[in-house]
C-alpha cells in the first residue's frame, strides 16, 4: 500500500467517524430531554391521564404501553417493554398498547383509540385492580431503555403502595401525542 492510499483511509474513517459523532449528537437532541419539561402542570397530566384509564374498556391491574406514532424511541424501547410485559403477565397484570403498535399482540393488545393526553414521548401506565393509576411516566432514564436504567420495575407488584407521576426523567422523548394539555372536565 501506498502512503498516498493509507492517507485516504485515515480520511475516510476519521471522516466516518465525524459523520458517526454529528449524528449520534443531532438524535440526542431531537430525542432526549427531560421528560417534564413540556407538562407545565403535573397534576393535572397525571388527572388527564385518570381521565382516559377511566373511559377504556381495560381489565384491572393494567399495563399500557403508549408510543408516539413514527417515533423512533420504539427502537430503544421494545426490548425493554417486551420485557416489562412477561413480568407483568405473571403478576396478573392485563397488557394493552397504544400509538405506534411496537410490541406483538400477544405481548400487549392494540387499543382502538387514538384519543391520548398529550406526553412528550413514549410512556408506560399501570393501574390498580381498581383502575387507580400506580405509575405514570417514561419506562427508564436516560436515552437507551432497558431494565438496567429502568424507572418501572420497582412499581410492578401490586403489593407495593402509593402512586408515581414520574416526570423527573432524562429520557427519549418524540413529539407530542394526543388532543390537549388542557384539563379533561
Amino acid at each position: 500500500m501506498t502512503s498516498g492510499s493509507v492517507r485516504r483511509w485515515l480520511a475516510l474513517i476519521v471522516l466516518s467517524a465525524g459523520l458517526l459523532l454529528a449524528v449520534s449528537l443531532w438524535f440526542r437532541a431531537q430525542y432526549q430531554g427531560w421528560f417534564g419539561a413540556s407538562i407545565p402542570n403535573v397534576a393535572v397530566w397525571g388527572d388527564n391521564w385518570q381521565h382516559w384509564v377511566d373511559r377504556q374498556p381495560l381489565d384491572h391491574p393494567a399495563m399500557i404501553h403508549l408510543m408516539p406514532a413514527g417515533c423512533l424511541c420504539r427502537f430503544f424501547t421494545v426490548q425493554h417493554a417486551s420485557a416489562l410485559s412477561e413480568q407483568a403477565r405473571a403478576l396478573g397484570y392485563s397488557r394493552y398498547q397504544g400509538g405506534n403498535i411496537f410490541l406483538s399482540s400477544d405481548l400487549a393488545v392494540p387499543l382502538e383509540t387514538s384519543d391520548f393526553p398529550a406526553s412528550p414521548g413514549p410512556l408506560l401506565a399501570l393501574t390498580d385492580s381498581d383502575g387507580s393509576l400506580r405509575y405514570l411516566g417514561p419506562y427508564s432514564d436516560g436515552l437507551r431503555c432497558t431494565s438496567a436504567n429502568s424507572l418501572v420495575d420497582d412499581w410492578l407488584p401490586l403489593s407495593r403502595p402509593g402512586q408515581l407521576l414520574q416526570v423527573d426523567a432524562n429520557s427519549c422523548q418524540c413529539d407530542n401525542f394526543g388532543l390537549t394539555t388542557q384539563a379533561v372536565p
